[in-house]
């Protein structure tokens, strides 16, 4: 009975996942079992941009109060996206904020039938954005903190509007939402297409500097090997891992994924043995670390098959993500079966 369960036991172990065979040796008593899990590749969260603060007591601005110019066109999946800068011109620093009224002129400065809608690319800086006294920047540069940016698009394929003609757009006349408009002459840019309308952004200032998530330190590595590894059989292995931090270190929470790979050749880059292995550690018996504390994990290296009796170097490494960032080497020795 005892071998029965034992049996299911392993074959429950090895449906999670064609990683690893299981290992046949034993597990030690102070160390925590290997487990099939894949590698966690969740991306890490990115900070949402934030745009400058603005002061209290900053009016908003009128157009009396800026300059605007434009930046450049550029072609996009079949769409004109073309941008537009604004400074102040004082007598103090104001905010725009919202989405203005659009108008598309011809050369003569006769208004184009182009209906507003949602913009192509959604504004990545959602908020007030900040307008200093300051130059307009160069048109195709890039801006400064204290100017502000409107971007709009049309469609410039006749397919998507058959039968219609395209015209094209000399100037654009922004209404400003506190008071006033500016009209604002284009430069060269492809013919548009008026039954797709004119996509409108917001106005946005440049966001703020991302506050990047720290990487959690990762616990230091060393190998404990007993004996030769076997051509074709799994190979147990133990690595500990110790928080050489002077912070608790939460594993359960920050589980890192380790790689682990053996070379004939390190030196001279020959391939890992039987191509790359990346996998998670099974880090929820681990807890939390204190500082000096260590854990005790057991490790299974599938050896391939077709892998040739020799010297290898085993090498595991730990990281968060798709990558390692620190890495331990021992020699091993590979036997025939």
């Amino acid at each position: 009975m005892k071998a029965l369960v034992a049996t299911c036991a392993v074959l429950l172990i090895a449906a999670c996942g064609p990683l690893h065979p299981l290992a046949a040796a034993s597990t030690p008593n102070s160390a925590i079992p290997w487990l099939p899990l894949k590698a966690d590749l969740t991306p890490a969260p990115q900070p949402t941009p934030m745009p400058v603060p603005v002061p209290p007591g900053t009016p908003a601005c009128t157009a009396s109060a800026l300059q605007a110019e434009w930046m450049g066109s550029q072609g996009a999946t079949g769409n004109v996206i073309t941008s537009f800068a604004f400074a102040g011109v004082g007598p103090q620093d104001c905010f725009l904020d919202g989405t203005p009224a659009m108008a598309l002129l011809d050369s003569q400065g006769r208004t184009l039938s182009f209906n507003p809608r949602a913009p192509y690319f959604p504004p990545s800086v959602v908020g007030p954005a900040l307008v200093g006294v300051t130059p307009l920047p160069a048109p195709h540069t890039g801006l400064k903190y204290g100017q502000a940016s409107l971007t709009i698009d049309w469609v410039s394929q006749p397919e998507f509007c058959p039968g219609q003609s395209g015209v094209a757009v000399a100037a654009a006349r922004i209404g400003i939402p506190t008071g006033g408009a500016l009209t604002v002459t284009l430069g060269s840019a492809p013919d548009a297409y008026a039954c797709a309308g004119v996509g409108v952004g917001s106005f946005e200032s440049l966001p703020l500097p991302a506050a990047t998530a720290p990487t959690p330190p990762l616990p230091a590595a060393t190998l404990g090997l007993s004996g030769a590894a076997v051509v074709g059989r799994p190979y147990a292995y133990l690595v500990t891992l110790t928080n050489n931090t002077g912070s608790p270190m939460d594993l359960a929470g920050n589980c890192p994924n380790y790689e682990e790979e053996m070379f004939a050749d390190i030196v001279h880059g020959s391939p890992p043995l039987g191509g790359k292995h990346f996998y998670r550690l099974n880090c929820a018996p681990a807890g939390t670390l204190a500082p000096g504390a260590h854990a005790i994990f057991q490790m299974i290296y599938a050896v391939p098959a077709d892998a040739r009796p020799g010297t290898y170097t085993l090498v595991f490494g730990l990281g968060i993500g798709n990558g390692t960032t620190s890495a331990v080497e021992r020699p091993v020795v590979v036997t025939a079966a």
